[in-house]
């Protein structure tokens, strides 16, 4: 049995008759008769009753069908993953470093594009912020990374989307309180994220006098563990303006007293280092989705 077998019983049910199959296949009559014949006979069974004008499935070559066109759709989509990986058109998996504060929609549409070739890609996420992500980058740890906006020449980046980040506090800890103070602030727990892998000082994450002279502090090391103890009531800390709106246990501390931080996050790629083909896709996919959102555009 051979390929050229399963496309011949196939184009007969398709269009009906060996005259118009082996038409429709570049085949000359005889040859396409004849393939089908030697492979009845090879299983010892018969695949279409030539009884009437037009040539029809036996009961056996209905249940013969089903695997012909399976087998020759695996065979297709062998051939499309061989061609795509000779071409260096495919990877097996694509890693990306990635901000916490990042949207669901920005990461769909990264899935969505790993999704597309022959051989889907796997995706890596590995969570990191700053440095983290920098220098993942840059040594070749991970092919592209969502995160604040570079200022190494060594990186470059696609504007994606803005965090506002502001001071919550729960209910809870608050108690009777109706807002936090100065004084509060400084005697109860903050909450910070720190990933120790890439920064040796947590204090350097600390500019602000009113963060430094915070009592006790916990450093955690993902943005999820960081929103739940604040929930909880664990301590106080800075959370995406989204993350207070949705929660109404959660309070904003003053302005004044933790102000507002905006961050630009960005998709960045190293500049002297090639990515994938699959990392390329993505890349192009958000300058295509940054100029559409160009003024004027």
């Amino acid at each position: 049995m051979n390929l050229e077998q399963l496309e011949a019983v196939i184009g007969v049910v398709e269009h009906g008759s060996f005259r118009a199959a082996a038409e429709a296949l570049n085949r000359s009559q005889p040859a396409l008769s004849a393939a089908i014949k030697n492979l009845e006979e090879e299983f010892s069974v018969l695949i279409f009753d030539r009884s009437a004008y037009r040539p029809s499935l036996t009961e056996a070559g209905a249940a013969f069908l089903g695997v012909a066109r399976s087998t020759l759709e695996a065979a297709q989509y062998a051939t499309r993953v061989g061609i795509e990986l000779g071409r260096k058109k495919a990877e097996t998996q694509l890693n990306i470093s990635v901000d916490p504060l990042i949207s669901t929609e920005i990461i769909e549409i990264i899935a969505q594009e790993c999704s597309r070739p022959v051989l889907p890609v796997n995706l890596i996420m590995d969570k990191s912020i700053l440095k983290g992500s920098y220098q993942a980058l840059l040594k070749g740890k991970v092919d592209l990374a969502l995160a604040t906006r570079p200022s190494s020449e060594e990186l470059e980046s696609i504007p994606l989307e803005s965090v506002t980040l502001v001071g919550a506090v729960s209910r809870r800890l608050l108690q009777e309180k109706r807002r936090a103070t100065e004084s509060f602030l400084k005697t109860n727990t903050q909450i910070w994220f720190y990933d120790k892998r890439f920064d040796e000082d947590p204090d350097e994450l600390l500019p602000e006098s009113i963060h430094r002279s915070a009592g006790h502090k916990i450093f955690v090391a993902d943005h999820f563990t960081k929103l739940r103890l604040i929930e909880g009531g664990v301590g106080w800390g800075r959370i995406s303006l989204k993350e207070l709106e949705a929660n109404p246990e959660l309070v904003m501390i003053d302005k004044t007293l933790c102000a507002p931080l905006t961050l630009d996050l960005c998709l960045i790629r190293p500049r002297r280092r090639p990515i994938g083909p699959i990392a390329r896709e993505i890349w192009k996919t958000f300058q295509k989705r940054q100029a559409n959102r160009q003024p004027g555009r």
